[in-house]
């Protein structure tokens, strides 16, 4: 099950997904460039490898999160959401796209999407 916000200029899709052996909640952040809709960013808060991505669709660049030291992967993904945002954006390589979020009612609407983001582990 996936649920859906749109919220500054984002499709922001929330699920609990099970990939292989490995599984737990994902956010995938969605926009539009050049007329379609593309993934620009997604955190996969897996059970054994937690990771996120850049571009998943595109040159997917991909870092792991260390269990070791990020204990709540849910929290560091909103503190991510609510001070990089645009600039993970434009990392992904969707600097025109970054250009026009409404960051501040991403920011807004975040304590909204971690509580039913939580909801659905």
């Amino acid at each position: 099950m996936s649920e859906t916000i749109t919220v500054g200029g984002l499709d922001i899709r929330i699920e609990n997904r099970r990939v292989g052996q490995d599984g737990g909640l994902s956010m995938r952040v969605l926009g539009e460039s050049d007329g379609a809709q593309v993934q620009l960013l997604r955190f996969d808060i897996f059970d054994k490898k937690p990771h996120y991505h850049y571009a998943p669709d595109g040159k997917n660049i991909e870092y792991d999160l260390d269990p070791l030291t990020c204990e709540d992967g849910v929290a560091w993904v909103m503190t991510q959401l609510h001070s990089k945002l645009p600039a993970m954006i434009s990392k992904a390589g969707y600097n025109a796209l970054a250009g026009r979020v409404d960051h501040q009612a991403v920011v807004a609407a975040l304590p909204s999407i971690e509580k039913q983001w939580r909801a659905l582990a």
